[in-house]
């Protein structure tokens, strides 16, 4: 049923623009992608106009490329997930050197549309190879919701129930559930009208139960009812329901809250299992779309950032006390530093496909100055256009090339190929006590000053 051929690839050509969607509702796509790459990657690429969060079971993993080593003549194996530029992968970094190490069965993806909520991959919790759990920070969630949305992916495996078992094990330590995804290789009549009723206790489906109780959470049936999730592929083998769908009381109350099958054979994209498009109220208004501040390398701002943090820094250095009062007056005094360079040469800045690294002031003034005076077909002013891109673009990159050979002396920083692919940043940050630190906490000056305190006497 897959048409596509294999290419050992690790990413998917950027899908068409689409009218922006509205985030007061999320649409959740479960599915077991049967350790197929292409499976994976097709419906990465097929859903990232509509849908805003995937929980895998059994995505696409493998060894993706060789790179560069300084033991290994013909290179690391650089392990991983199919990537696409529309979707984060929350997973745990991978060992590079690892060929042969067992692959995660779960994986979420979220859509980059909802960097707004701030979405953590909660390893301080919740470090397992068949499940995952999957924060959002909702700033104005509906009435019910909680601000702390965690969504648990699961890969109940059928023969260990290895998920099922660890998840029991933590339950105390897990935060307040709101959706749990997954495919589960259990089968009872409460789902499965053509499955029998597992009624002794140590059962595979009354030890489910008993986590679903624990955890606050309830099964919950789809639109269309008693429709088989998995399809085998013996023909004569019984269709069955093992792919399902639980949520907290507060979510399940929600109007609005629903789940399907989707039963088109098409959509399945080669695997035994369908996709559940699972439909979820979740903010109360659309939350605010702010760019990111930042400051362009190789510009002037980043020279006038520099030059005015070093030289207040230096100022610093001539009353250094080794008093802990003053030393903490002195944190403060950094953190200040930095605030003020900062909110002194960033900037709100929209990414875009289109811009150039080497764009600066004089050219968007000659840029502006030729559209008053006749745009493009003014022949002078378009000849002045060009005469100052060609400067920039000169002037970048010479510092650019200066700062490697000379500064840095990493001339290999240039070439990208001789680099490590490094996995987005998505991991909960701890402190020293491993606790997860929160948006706000982490942004709180005294928390700055304590990172700060803690680091400088752990030098002095």
């Amino acid at each position: 049923m897959n048409n596509t051929t294999e290419r050992d690839i690790n990413t998917i050509s950027r899908p068409k623009q689409s009218a922006p969607r509205s985030l007061q509702y999320l649409t959740i796509l479960s599915f077991n992608a049967r350790k197929s790459w292409n499976t994976t990657s097709i419906v990465l690429d097929k859903c990232a106009g509509y849908v805003d969060i995937i929980v895998f079971q059994e995505p696409g993993w493998k060894g993706v490329r060789r790179q560069p080593s300084t033991k290994n003549k013909e290179g690391d194996v650089a392990c991983g997930p199919p990537l696409h530029s529309s979707w984060r992968p929350f997973t745990e970094a991978f060992d590079n050197r690892d060929e042969d190490r067992a692959a995660r069965r779960v994986l979420t993806y979220i859509n980059r549309r909802l960097d707004v909520f701030k979405p953590q991959l909660r390893s301080d919790i919740l470090k397992h190879r068949d499940t995952s759990l999957v924060t959002l920070h909702i700033p104005q969630p509906r009435r019910g919701i909680p601000h702390e949305f965690n969504i648990l992916n699961v890969y109940n495996d059928g023969e260990t129930h290895a998920a099922v078992h660890e998840l029991r094990r933590i339950t105390e330590t897990l935060p307040r559930i709101s959706l749990c995804a997954g495919d589960f290789n259990i089968q009872d009549r409460t789902w499965d009208e053509g499955a029998v009723n597992q009624i002794r206790p140590s059962s595979p489906f009354m030890r489910l139960q008993e986590l679903f109780t624990d955890l606050e959470i309830q099964y919950m049936h789809p639109v269309n009812r008693e429709t088989p999730t998995r399809i085998p592929d013996d023909a004569e083998s019984r269709a069955s329901v093992i792919d399902l769908v639980a949520a907290s009381a507060a979510l399940i109350n929600q109007e609005g809250f629903h789940y399907k099958v989707k039963t088109d054979d098409r959509e399945r994209w080669g695997s035994d299992h369908r996709p559940l498009q699972i439909e979820v109220p979740i903010s109360g208004s659309e939350p605010e779309m702010r760019c990111k501040r930042k400051i362009e390398a190789w510009s002037e701002e980043e020279d006038d950032y520099v030059t005015q943090v070093c030289g207040d820094l230096g100022r610093m250095i001539e009353n250094v006390s080794e008093s802990a009062e003053e030393l903490e007056t002195i944190m403060g005094r950094v953190s200040t530093t930095f605030e003020r360079a900062w909110e002194a040469y960033s900037e709100e800045r929209k990414p875009s496909r289109h811009g150039k690294k080497w764009w600066n002031e004089d050219c968007k003034r000659a840029y502006q100055e030729m559209g008053e005076n006749g745009g493009p077909r003014n022949r002078e002013m378009r000849n002045k256009m060009r005469k100052t891109l060609r400067v920039a673009r000169r002037q970048y990159f010479d510092k650019q090339i200066h700062n490697m050979a000379s500064d840095r002396k990493r001339p290999w920083d240039l070439m990208p190929w001789t680099r490590e692919r490094k996995m987005p940043a998505v991991e909960a940050i701890l402190d020293m006590r491993g606790t997860r630190a929160t948006l706000k906490k982490s942004c709180s000056r005294p928390f700055i000053i304590r990172t700060m305190r803690r680091t400088t006497e752990r030098w002095m």
